[in-house]
């Protein structure tokens, strides 16, 4: 049915679905990459994410202990796979910086970048699929991780189940925001996108409550993480150039790199501060309180529909 919440099931029931919807297609994408073997580790990582965002909406009503212990699995997962993926973002993001300034530096210059980030990708890629060993341990940590959330009651249907998270998520997010307006570091960056990622999926769960509202408020979450993560991704490339794990002899040209990689984040941050303002303008209380009175007006449709149903049937 998808990554989304129905009227149909429980709070339980809709997230145990997901979760096991999810791992399973991860499993299968892992056993089954295709011929693109690279889009196959992007697909499970961002299966993974999907997942530890769904034990987040509901973490207060899990015991410590369960939600530490599947965070945990599901994380470390995520981990393992992170290598493989990394090269191939390098990759992108180096041919995202050709595109902005394709008359600024040479075209040797970038064919021998990518280059370097193609072989180290190619190694990565091969040193993980070509040992089915690899291939069998990641998946059978799928298979041990929780394929159901422990502790939810099937009769819940109450907002409070996921309320207290999301106030402490969209919390961290404000804090994460005035951290990065401080100092615009890559880290504080990245701490405010894990945020702004989890609010988006969070969203994404519960469009059914207002499908065209809460498809604004997607859309708008979605494209600052898009906007982030470009910035995180500049910023990375910039570093692994500055301290010489990837290799640009030429001094000169070093520099002007690493000038243009600035200025492409100078040019992200730029539309990342406004819409990061919009989005965290409200206080907690008030943003959380609009996903609440939504969800409480879907149900109450649901149970008129519900007796409309039976009047007709009678």
């Amino acid at each position: 049915m998808g990554y989304v919440f129905n009227r149909d099931e429980s709070v339980a029931g809709n997230v145990n679905r997901i979760l096991a919807e999810q791992a399973t297609a991860a499993i299968d994408s892992l056993e089954n990459p295709g011929e693109s073997k690279g889009e196959s580790i992007h697909d499970v990582r961002k299966r993974i994410k999907k997942i530890r965002a769904l034990f987040r909406l509901v973490r207060s009503e899990l015991d410590k202990d369960v939600f530490q212990q599947a965070n945990s699995q599901y994380r470390t997962i995520g981990q393992t796979l992170s290598h493989l993926r990394d090269a191939t973002v390098m990759i992108k993001t180096l041919e995202k910086l050709r595109e902005a300034k394709p008359n600024t530096i040479s075209s040797r210059v970038f064919t021998t970048i990518r280059k370097a980030l193609a072989q180290k990708e190619d190694h990565a890629s091969r040193e993980f699929f070509d040992d089915e060993s690899n291939i069998r341990s990641v998946a059978d940590a799928l298979r041990q991780a929780p394929l159901a959330v422990p502790g939810l009651s099937e009769k819940h249907h109450s907002f409070s189940a996921l309320s207290p998270n999301m106030k402490g998520i969209y919390r961290r997010g404000r804090k994460a925001l005035t951290l990065a307006t401080q100092e615009s570091t890559i880290h504080n960056l990245h701490e405010l996108r894990k945020e702004v990622k989890t609010i988006w999926y969070h969203t994404r769960l519960l469009e059914p409550i207002w499908p065209e509202l809460f498809a604004a408020y997607k859309h708008e979450f979605g494209r600052l993480g898009e906007l982030l993560g470009d910035d995180h991704d500049f910023g990375v490339l910039a570093q692994e150039i500055d301290s010489g794990r990837l290799l640009v002899r030429n001094a000169k040209t070093k520099e002007t790199v690493l000038h243009l990689l600035h200025q492409q984040r100078t040019s992200l941050q730029e539309q990342i501060f406004p819409l990061a303002n919009r989005l965290f303008a409200e206080k907690t209380r008030d943003f959380v309180g609009r996903y609440r009175l939504y969800w409480k007006l879907w149900w109450a449709e649901a149970s008129q529909e519900h007796v409309s149903d039976n009047l007709q049937a009678a």
